[in-house]
């Protein structure tokens, strides 16, 4: 009875051994850092890290707005997901002294690209940076 109990302990301590396996490859995305990525006047700033990990990417980072400048910091980005549809995501930051920490999820992609501009709490009204490849599948 007690070699029996000993031997149902043993295989269960096996299969939770092989069921963690898995888990702890997951644990691991690939990340790329993107950006500085500056409005026109250089009084926005966006940066951050796309990662790759289930289900498809992640977009995180971080959008200043400078002190001591008018209007707001406007963050844009586009991007061609991998069935050939689009996505868009935006962000502003008003605060002059606290980034915006940002986080979506894209799913699977081809690329995405981001800009930053300036403008009020509500618009953007110009002051642009040019596209600037935030990530592309092949690099």
């Amino acid at each position: 009875m007690i070699f029996r109990t000993v031997a149902v302990g043993v295989t269960l301590l096996i299969s939770s051994a092989s069921l963690a396996a898995p888990a702890a490859a997951a644990a691991n995305p690939e990340t790329w850092n993107w950006g500085s990525i500056y409005s026109t006047d250089r009084a926005g700033k966006a940066k951050g890290k796309v990662v790759l990990d289930r289900p498809g990417f992640t977009i995180n980072g971080k959008l200043y707005d400078f002190p001591g400048r008018s209007g707001c910091s406007w963050l844009k980005f586009r991007w061609v997901k991998d069935n050939g549809g689009r996505g868009a995501k935006t962000f502003h930051n008003c605060s002059g002294t606290k980034p915006l920490a940002f986080s979506f999820p894209t799913g699977y992609m081809l690329s995405i690209e981001g800009r930053v501009c300036r403008g009020t709490a509500t618009k953007v009204t110009g002051k642009c940076s040019s596209w600037d490849g935030v990530w592309s599948q092949g690099g």
